[in-house]
């Protein structure tokens, strides 16, 4: 079997699961980022994508209230999936933000610089955000084996797969 894809999400991705996440846009309309997750998720279950995400994000989710409320036990098995790969803050990804914290991209706030950092060293395709400051990042961070990391919104499972939900 061929090895997944490796994707990361940043913090409001997961919170975004876990509440299951409408959002108004500017304009009018809703963004349901749920099912962009959800899809996601789908894929990680059936072995296409691997999850990886920073240790941060295990505390970070809990700075939306809702998910503050759940149970503890709740959480921290649902950051216990096989598809889930948690990414140690260590001195390496502690290295790498800060000098994407130095390279002066703007906007970016240091727990945003691990997140990225994360996803640099976990070699992640993409990193999935709803951010928009770090959506402004996309294809700005080089990756040491080449190109650059994708900073994009979980994608929308395909048609025929929003008729069933």
């Amino acid at each position: 079997m061929a090895k997944p894809r490796r994707v990361a999400w940043d913090a409001c991705t997961w919170i975004a699961t876990i509440i299951q996440e409408k959002a108004p846009l500017k304009g009018g309309g809703v963004e349901d980022r749920a099912i962009l997750c959800n899809h996601v998720i789908d894929l990680a279950t059936r072995k296409q994508v691997e999850i990886a995400t920073s240790g941060l994000s295990l505390a970070e989710v809990c700075k939306d209230d809702q998910v503050k409320r759940e149970d503890g036990d709740v959480l921290a098995d649902f950051f216990r999936n096989e598809y889930i790969l948690i990414v140690p803050v260590d001195r390496y990804v502690g290295t790498l933000a800060r000098e994407l914290m130095q390279a002066g991209h703007p906007g970016l706030r240091p727990p945003d610089a691990v997140h990225l950092a994360t996803a640099v060293i976990a070699d992640a395709s993409e990193f999935h955000t709803f951010d928009s400051a770090l959506l402004k990042l996309d294809d700005k961070i080089v990756k040491p084996a080449g190109g650059t990391l994708r900073i994009r919104k979980p994608p929308p499972p395909p048609p025929s797969l929003l008729d069933g939900m």
